[in-house]
């Protein structure tokens, strides 16, 4: 292994080896490089000084990892024996060790025939388990310190399984691309988002923007911990170390024909949900809000609508713009004409419109007359309803 340490191939700094077990396939040779791949957007080089004979694309072989450059896996044989001695003995390296025996302060080890002591600290059990659960079995340890003089080395064990927990969410990751479907089971919810546990050790976030097409003020109004939940994966960054999920990206979209269901100019009811300093968002179906603008009001001398709309009333809009891919609506409180739409006008349309359906040839004039009253009936008590000192 100290060999395989100034091979010029891989004589950066990479770290630590792990002496975990990769399978990988020879995807093409160049020189003194072989490039490996070991899995889904996972390849790896090493020397073809490691082979007895020079490797072909296809051929298959055990691989150890030993750090990245590059983008690259720098890779070791399986073959490469364990360090053995006190020359090849250094910081970083890894070893196979045996536990031996267990004292309250850690571990006695032997390395071949050199001994070695570990923490308990960093043997990588929980708190409340025993160090003497360990012996007896041949671990692989990480050298943390060389003392020659006293012949002393200390190991680690949990500095290997972290790397190791990293090496296979590496691979994990490597094996999901955007779009794809995941589930999994929410681990966690704060103001901003959800945090779903899915894979091995993976977790992803679910914006709050994206839990449902209908606005969520937080997350813990629509979802709960340990909820198991389907989501799609929406972008990988960092490498892999931030992973985007939307829950509404696999639910039917509300927007999808929205402009055959509207229609522009159409004038329809809305319920207030949010007022702004530049204007009023309105809901007009589930999982649908649009944007009245300040300009798209008769403000009557005030500077924006927060004195003449409130969140939770009723109002009549006109249809604007319907913008499907961008997910946006534009409404208006006024008619082409630049004149006011009142509040109830939609629901006024709606039963004119339903008395004319009801008109039919021998029809008697007597119901359409009844609900014509009584429609007109219901405005006028609305009107003095709303009127001030009514």
């Amino acid at each position: 292994m100290r060999e395989a340490r100034r091979d010029p191939a891989v004589e950066k700094d990479h770290g630590a080896h792990t002496l975990k077990v990769w399978r990988g396939s020879v995807v093409g040779v160049y020189g003194d490089d072989v490039f490996v791949e070991l899995g889904p957007r996972m390849q790896g080089v090493i020397s073809a000084r490691k082979f007895t004979h020079r490797p072909r694309v296809g051929d298959e072989f055990d691989f150890t990892l030993r750090g990245r450059e590059d983008g690259l896996w720098a890779l070791e044989r399986r073959e490469t024996a364990s360090l053995q001695s006190w020359e090849d003995m250094e910081p970083g390296v890894l070893v196979h060790a045996r536990a031996t025996g267990a004292i309250p302060e850690g571990l006695e080890l032997k390395i071949g025939k050199l001994h070695a002591f570990m923490p308990k600290s960093h043997t990588g059990l929980p708190r409340d388990q025993k160090a003497s659960l360990l012996v007896g079995k041949v671990l692989t340890c990480e050298v943390i310190e060389v003392d020659r003089e006293r012949q002393r080395v200390l190991l680690s064990r949990k500095l290997v399984q972290q790397r190791e927990r990293g090496d296979e969410r590496q691979r994990d990751v490597g094996a999901l691309e955007v779009g794809q479907a995941i589930e999994g089971r929410v681990a966690r919810l704060e103001p901003y988002g959800a945090f779903i546990s899915f894979g091995r050790g993976l977790e992803g976030l679910v914006h709050v923007s994206n839990v449902s097409y209908e606005r969520v003020e937080h997350p813990s109004k629509v979802l709960r911990v340990g909820e198991l939940v389907r989501a799609k994966v929406l972008a990988l960054k960092g490498g892999g170390s931030r992973i985007a999920l939307g829950l509404k990206q696999l639910q039917p979209s509300p927007w999808r024909a929205l402009s055959a269901r509207l229609g522009i100019n159409r004038v329809v009811e809305g319920t207030v949900k949010r007022v702004m300093p530049f204007g009023a968002f309105i809901a007009i179906l589930p999982g649908i809000e649009g944007l009245v603008h300040n300009s798209q009001a008769e403000l009557r001398g005030e500077k924006d609508l927060s004195r003449m709309l409130q969140p939770g009333e009723r109002i009549s809009v006109r249809v604007l713009k319907i913008d499907e891919e961008s997910e946006r609506l534009e409404l208006s409180l006024l008619h082409q004409d630049g004149r006011a739409i009142r509040p109830d006008e939609a629901e006024a349309n709606a039963t004119f419109a339903t008395l004319k359906l009801d008109v039919r040839p021998g029809a008697p004039s007597t119901a359409l007359s009844r609900a014509l009253a009584e429609a007109l009936t219901a405005r006028a008590e609305r009107a003095a309803t709303a009127r001030p000192g009514a």
